[in-house]
Parts: structure tokens; sequence; C-alpha cells
């Protein structure tokens, strides 16, 4: 796809994997509009990016909705790109990317945090997609990129509702794409491992572990760029985690074995 002049929103886009998504695609000659929850650090980003900041709470119940809605009306606010063909303005590249943590016992998560992590990590992206993608399809062209985790492949200890959630959003991404085929747009999910972002700290336990050792946010957002310029459908970062994802479904046996013996939590 070709990223010049194209208009892309960017959830969870204040900081970590986020904002640099914001500025890896404003690098590359996209028209950003960047949503998050912290309005100065999403400022901060949109000075950066030269993008447009929309403030949004999508955990709310109207928060994708709205969300959309002022996506809307911001891209409509912005020149045609020089290709569109003569297509009516709108969103390009949705990149849902906003997500919660939380680590610890199932016994000892509350109900209203199961119920934030399911509407901030699964419900708003499968609402902003249903809104924004019949748009894309109208207009011909369109991508819409979805970050998971390893946790969705593999599941991870004490964190089954988080891993629940972003399984489900791969579920969603794998359906929706085979629906997407045929009307240029096409779907992305990336995978990332363990990335030093400020997700550890506020899911309430920061990351313990010496290996794997964290990735820089930088490098999902690499492959994000990547997948949409090459139109691929999925990346790991790092690459290797191809290999827990693998095992995880030619051998289940063997890795719950491994997990057992190696899988405590970071």
């Amino acid at each position: 796809m070709r990223l010049t002049g194209a208009v892309a929103l960017v959830t969870g886009g204040s900081s970590g994997i986020g904002a640099a998504t914001a500025r890896e695609l404003a690098g590359a000659g996209a028209r950003l509009l960047i949503a998050g929850r912290d309005p100065a650090r999403l400022r901060a980003v949109a000075d950066q990016t030269g993008g447009i900041a929309l403030a949004c709470d999508l955990a709310a119940p109207s928060g994708p909705a709205d969300l959309a809605a002022a996506a809307q009306r911001a891209a409509a606010t912005l020149p045609q790109a020089p290709d569109a063909g003569g297509a009516t303005g709108g969103i390009d590249i949705l990149v849902n990317n906003a997500g919660l943590g939380w680590a610890g016992p199932i016994g000892e998560i509350t109900a209203e945090k199961v119920a934030e992590l399911v509407a901030v990590n699964l419900t708003a992206p499968m609402q902003l997609t249903r809104l924004l993608a019949p748009g894309m399809i109208a207009r011909g062209r369109g991508r819409v990129v979805f970050v998971s985790s390893i946790a969705a492949a593999t599941g991870v200890r004490g964190e089954a509702v988080y891993s629940a959630t972003k399984a489900g959003l791969g579920s969603f991404a794998e359906s929706l794409a085979y629906e997407l085929d045929g009307h240029d747009v096409r779907v992305s999910v990336i995978v990332p491992g363990v990335i030093d972002t400020p997700f550890f700290d506020r899911r309430g336990r920061p990351y313990g572990r010496k290996r794997p050792g964290p990735q820089p946010p930088e490098r999902v957002a690499r492959a994000i760029l990547s997948c949409l310029e090459r139109d691929r459908d999925m990346a790991y970062v790092p690459r290797w985690m191809r290999l827990p994802a693998w095992l995880h479904g030619a051998a289940p046996g063997t890795f719950r074995a491994l997990a057992a013996r190696f899988g405590d939590p970071g």
C-alpha cells in the first residue's frame, strides 16, 4: 500500500507502540489521527508527527463510536490525497493498538477489570472496524491492523483474561480477512513478545525475567509499517516468536510441558 497521503488512525497513540507507530507512519508520509486517554502525551505525539490528537476512552460504552465519528470528521478536513482517484476522504488505515493488561490469580481480578480488558482489547477494535471498514470498502482501498500478543497464541500463566481477549482479537482478524478479500482492504495481525513500554507497570506487575529481554516499541512500529507497505498479513516481533506459536499448535503436549517448567510469569 502507498502510505504517502494516506489517513491513518492509531489507537493507544499517546505512548509505547502507538506513539512509535505514529512516528513511523508520519515518516512514511501518512497523515495521522492519534487517539489516546492521556491528553498531554497525546498532544506531544501529535506535535511530533504533525497529526491530529483525538482524546478518547475506549473503555466507555460510547467510546469507540465517539472516536470513529471524531476521526471521520477530522479526516474530512484533510486535503484529498493526489492519488485518491476521485474517492471521498476517509480513514485509509486503522491501527487497533490500544490495549490493557492485568496480571495475577484469576480470583483476584475484579469484575470491573475483566469488563475493562474486554472492552478495550476486544470490543473496541471490533466496533471501530465495524464502523470504519465499510468506508474503506466503498473507496476500494484500506488496511486494518490489529496489535495482538504472543499471549494470544500460547496463553500465559496469571494473565488468563488478557490472553483470552487477544486470542479473540486474532480470530476476529482472521475471519475479517476472509470477508474483505476482493475489496483491496487487507488485514494484518502483529504478534509482539515482550516490549519495553509502560504496559507492564500498568498491568500491576513489572516484567521481571531476564530472558527474553524487552524489545523497543520502535521494532513493532517498523513491523507494522512493513506489513502495510508490503501487504503482509502477519508479523511476529521478534521473529523467533514464531517458534513458540508453532510449537503450541504442532505439539501442544510438548509445549505445555515446557511451559510448566519454564513458563513462570515475567
